[in-house]
């Protein structure tokens, strides 16, 4: 009866920590080479034995592939954070622009183009010599 008792302990505790496995692999993007790593020591171990250079290879490349991944979020969350420094540069720009020229800005709102739409016409507010700021 004790020994049914610690080979379920056992079990949860072991399903448990494969679990949080799967959870922070899922995170890191590391789901398809733990499972990879796992098959290669238990189910396929014979096959990875014989043909180590093989199992090694797929091992790395798809770690390698995880951490392109990783370079490519980081690249574009640093695009996606400068694009967004500068459109609020820009917006603040364009509404203080607006303001010096007297347009009203009781209804902010902007086109497609990122270009300040003036409340009165509908039109892009043209500052300058006649040119939207945007194609200045």
């Amino acid at each position: 009866m004790a020994a049914a008792a610690l080979i379920s302990l056992c079990l949860t505790v072991g399903l448990l920590i494969l679990s949080f496995i799967f959870k922070v692999a899922g995170k890191l993007r590391l789901t398809i080479p733990v499972l990879c790593f796992l098959l290669f020591g238990t189910v396929l171990n014979k096959w990875a034995v014989v043909h180590e250079t093989l199992a090694y290879i797929i091992l790395f490349s798809l770690l390698g592939l995880t951490v392109l991944s990783w370079i490519v979020s980081l690249i574009k969350a640093i695009r996606r954070k400068r694009d967004e420094k500068f459109f609020e540069d820009d917006v603040a720009w364009q509404i203080r622009r607006a303001r010096e020229m007297g347009v009203p800005l009781d209804q902010v709102q902007f086109n497609e183009q990122r270009d300040l739409l003036d409340p009165r016409t509908g039109n892009p507010v043209v500052y300058g010599d006649g040119v939207p700021f945007k194609d200045m």
